[in-house]
């Protein structure tokens, strides 16, 4: 792939390179609640509510309506669980970042950025990994952003338990307070052969199990079949970073969800 970003827009399109799983998308309108389309899996509704923290997620047919409030939770719980996430985002044509936006706080914003510039928010837990697309709709002017797990300079080092007993958390101000490291910091546990992006953890139990790259992330998600767009099974895919999930070698019939 060279340069090229695993995940693009394209013609107002989200387009994913061969091996790269599906991304979740969220639509942030002027007013109401949050739309958001995640992939169709089992477990999606207990998902939003244990680690995203909505308490009364609501479903219709492929879409779930959100708390707005939960928006800088869901963009970074969604990274690390699909390696990527569409925001659009609906505002006035006058909408810009200014200086409030820049010396802001808060994590929530109200302007094209998404907390981008915002003060606190300069150090996130995800950053803009695609081109941002602008598109007229009359009234309002519609963006959207693609992120990905933050990057960080210098070499990667090898996983060694780090948050290790640590419980998964998608806040990112609870993320900062405790210290956690950036995934990049480390090589993919998984395979060994690539840099990391995303934190994986049990969704069984709930702590952090280690630093992966997108496709050993999301390797579970179509199975292996070419045709579906999924690498094939690398024989070097190492899978004892479940051990950091301290309840997996207590029950080994339990499988602690990917």
């Amino acid at each position: 792939m060279g340069d090229e970003p695993e995940v693009r827009i394209v013609d107002g399109r989200i387009v994913m390179a061969p091996g790269v799983g599906p991304v979740a998308m969220v639509w942030l309108p002027q007013h109401g609640q949050v739309i958001a389309k995640i992939p169709a899996k089992r477990g999606n509704k207990r998902w939003l509510r244990a680690t995203v923290g909505v308490r009364s997620p609501r479903l219709d047919k492929d879409r779930w309506y959100l708390p707005r409030n939960c928006l800088t939770r869901l963009v970074t719980a969604a990274v690390d669980r699909y390696g990527y996430i569409a925001v659009w985002r609906d505002m006035s044509k006058l909408s810009h970042c200014n200086k409030a936006c820049l010396e802001a706080t808060g994590v929530d914003c109200d302007c094209a950025c998404l907390g981008t510039f915002h003060g606190e928010g300069s150090d996130g837990w995800y950053e803009r990994v695609a081109d941002a697309m602008v598109a007229d709709r009359g009234g309002i002017k519609r963006t959207v952003v693609v992120y990905g797990g933050k990057m960080v300079e210098g070499a990667a080092v090898i996983y060694d338990g780090e948050l290790a007993g640590k419980k998964y958390l998608a806040d990112r101000a609870d993320r900062a307070r405790l210290g956690w490291p950036k995934a990049s910091q480390f090589m993919c546990a998984g395979c060994l052969t690539a840099r990391a992006r995303v934190w994986d953890h049990c969704h069984t139990h709930k702590f952090v199990r280690a630093s992966l790259c997108t496709r050993c992330n999301t390797r579970h998600w179509s199975g292996w079949q070419p045709e579906h767009g999924r690498a094939a099974s690398s024989r070097n895919l190492d899978t004892t970073y479940y051990r950091w999930c301290p309840h997996h070698a207590v029950d080994p019939d339990d499988l602690c969800s990917a």
